[in-house]
């Protein structure tokens, strides 16, 4: 048929947009795969399989994002030990492991840094989880060298099942032009074919700008290329809090498969002196931006408070000034006042 292309055509496509040779192989069977509607139909998948219930999903490609003070590696170190010790839950959500092998790629800590940060959320976890053999540790590998990664990946994956591969952080294993649509899409869909093919979880550490914090939680604020946030099929972010120096907000960016409830605010965690995150239970507003860290903002409205006013008298006081407010977010800034 005119225009039709075989599977030796597709191969050499493949190898051309490859950053390696030599993993093309991994690819070509996945990428000839297709499926009738009969069939997906016939595969009765009723929920989207879970690595982490609800957040993120067993197989494809994922990110959690954040500024570079945020504490994103400390969080995926911990939910990386979290499995492969086979913990059954990460900050109360669960773990739903098939090996309890967990890749780290690690490119902007050495194996010093990593050693003496990990070592303290080990003996954490250990301290209060006797049961735990530290024999588990082995389920967690961590790679410092990033040279040829792809293929080296996927020579790793040939050879085990692994459940999660992290790759801390996307700028440094992606060398090309940042904001170019097409080449991180094409780098991405290397990725993506060898987790669908290994049927494995790969999460990429990324960035957002340091001034968009002072705006709302959103997928804009990601560095670089729309493509990359596209090719997520979760993102997560993980920033400072706005009150409390040792809390958290982890935030759903996105998830086409979670329901409204975990998107609309964050999750509060809070982190200790061992590294150690810990759900507070508390959920935050997203609809608060920096102008709610404003000192004069907060000073007006604990004012008006003072003199007897409730939230919606307050939110009408300040209605038409430079200090005009939902009342969500008053009753957010109240909260932190106490």
């Amino acid at each position: 048929m005119d225009g039709a292309i075989d599977a030796n055509e597709l191969a050499e496509l493949l190898e051309k947009f490859s950053e390696n040779e030599g993993i093309r192989d991994d690819f070509t069977n996945e990428a000839l795969e297709s499926l009738s509607a009969f069939d997906l139909y016939n595969k009765k998948v009723e929920v989207i399989p879970t690595l982490l219930n609800p957040f993120l999903q067993k197989i494809g490609l994922a990110s959690l994002v954040g500024t570079s003070d945020s504490g994103k590696s400390t969080f995926l170190r911990q939910l990386s030990l979290s499995i492969a010790l086979k913990m059954d839950n990460f900050l109360g959500f669960k773990i739903e492991s098939d090996s309890n092998k967990v890749i780290y790629v690690s490119t902007e800590d050495d194996s010093n840094a990593v050693g003496f940060s990990i070592k303290k959320q080990i003996d954490y976890l250990l301290q209060g989880n006797k049961e735990i053999e530290t024999g588990l540790l082995n389920n967690l590998e961590f790679v410092f060298e990033t040279e040829n990664l792809l293929m080296k990946l996927s020579e790793k994956l040939k050879k085990q099942s692994v459940d999660l591969i992290i790759i801390d952080s996307f700028t440094d294993v992606f060398t090309k032009e940042l904001n170019a649509n097409t080449q991180v899409r094409q780098f991405l869909n290397d990725y993506d074919r060898l987790a669908k093919k290994h049927g494995c979880l790969i999460l990429f550490l990324h960035h957002i700008g340091k001034n968009t914090l002072k705006n709302a939680p959103s997928k804009d604020s990601i560095i670089g290329s729309q493509a990359f946030e596209a090719k997520m099929r979760v993102v997560l972010e993980l920033r400072p809090n706005r009150y409390n120096d040792s809390q958290k907000d982890l935030w759903v960016l996105k998830g086409n498969f979670l329901e409204t409830k975990f998107k609309s605010k964050s999750f509060v965690l809070e982190i200790n002196n061992n590294l150690i995150f810990k759900l507070t239970g508390e959920r935050s507003n997203k609809g608060l931006n920096a102008k709610s860290t404003n000192p004069l903002l907060k000073e007006k409205i604990i004012g008006l408070k003072s003199k007897g006013l409730s939230i919606r008298k307050i939110e009408e006081e300040l209605k038409n000034t430079e200090f005009q407010i939902s009342k969500s977010s008053i009753a957010e800034i109240l909260k932190s006042k106490n």
